[in-house]
């Protein structure tokens, strides 16, 4: 199946004349700020356990086919992981309030209809990122039809929108946390802004691929990540619950992610940009760096 990693990304406008004021980039720097502190907050340790590859895989090669945005892509990864950590938690909770002997039979009936609706809710996601991130690329119903059709899944429009509603009403129709690119946008426009000199197109460009390749290693990012960071490879309970917020810090993984960009375009830069970035970001310097050679360490093993 395709990734779609190489395709040229549509570019944000940065250093544009036009470019947003100093302070309404602070404004919205902090803002983002406590919406990080805020899911880092809610996290949990279930966090992430389904941006597994085949279905990181699928959403991307869905998102190429469908033609939505960078940022529809990588909301809709988030959106479906989510999703299917609180439906399979409802479904369980349905089940644990049947009669014993029914529980088995009804679990394993379950679990095969949610594995058969996986693409469906995955096209679902989709749809809703499509709508958050964009008014004129929209995913609509017909596209997203004739794209089920072409995989060989043929559902009415009205399974469609049912389906849509579901992720909706599973999620509690909070689906308007910000993905990453959001703050990796967000951080590359303040460091365009403080030196117009800044290899911004550029870095941004390389941080998309950077970014994809995180979703497909997720797994294996993160647990070098806790091996770094931990003097064990094994995660205690203590442990678990610490690192589920490292997990959770999308403003350190936009940073590292930049760093890495800046480290593959112009290795000289690297150290001046990380700590600028720590700068902008009151991150520590050394947990960017963590990050930054890790995801190196990715790349170069590709």
């Amino acid at each position: 199946m395709e990734r779609g990693i190489f395709a040229s990304p549509v570019e944000p406008l940065f250093n544009h004349e036009h470019a947003l004021e100093t302070e309404i980039l602070q404004d919205w720097l902090i803002n983002l700020a406590e919406k990080n502190a805020k899911h880092i907050d809610q996290a949990h340790s279930k966090q992430g356990i389904f941006k597994q590859v085949n279905a990181v895989e699928t959403i991307m090669y869905a998102a190429e086919k469908l033609k939505i945005a960078h940022e529809a892509k990588y909301l809709a990864i988030e959106l479906f992981d989510r999703f299917l950590y609180h439906h399979l938690q409802d479904l369980r909770d349905h089940v644990l309030k049947l009669p014993r002997k029914r529980q088995l039979k009804e679990w394993v009936g379950l679990q095969e209809g949610v594995s058969n609706q996986v693409l469906l809710r995955i096209v679902s996601c989709c749809q809703i990122a499509s709508k958050l991130t964009s008014h004129y690329k929209v995913v609509s119903i017909n596209r997203a039809k004739r794209f089920l059709c072409e995989c060989g899944y043929r559902y009415a429009s009205e399974s469609l929108l049912q389906s849509e509603l579901r992720v909706l009403k599973t999620l509690k129709f909070q689906v308007t946390e910000p993905s990453p690119i959001v703050y990796i946008e967000t951080l590359l426009e303040i460091l365009g802004c403080n030196n117009t000199k800044v290899e911004v197109k550029t870095y941004y460009y390389v941080a998309v691929k950077l970014l994809d390749l995180l979703y497909l290693k997720y797994h294996t990012f993160y647990k070098i990540i806790f091996e770094v960071t931990s003097s064990s490879k094994i995660q205690s309970l203590e442990q678990k619950r610490k690192f589920k917020k490292v997990k959770a810090d999308q403003l350190l993984l936009a940073a590292a992610i930049i760093g890495g960009s800046v480290f593959m375009v112009q290795q000289d830069k690297a150290d001046e940009m990380i700590e600028e970035l720590g700068r902008i970001t009151r991150i520590s310097q050394n947990d960017i760096i963590d990050f930054t050679s890790v995801l190196i360490q990715l790349v170069e093993e590709e």
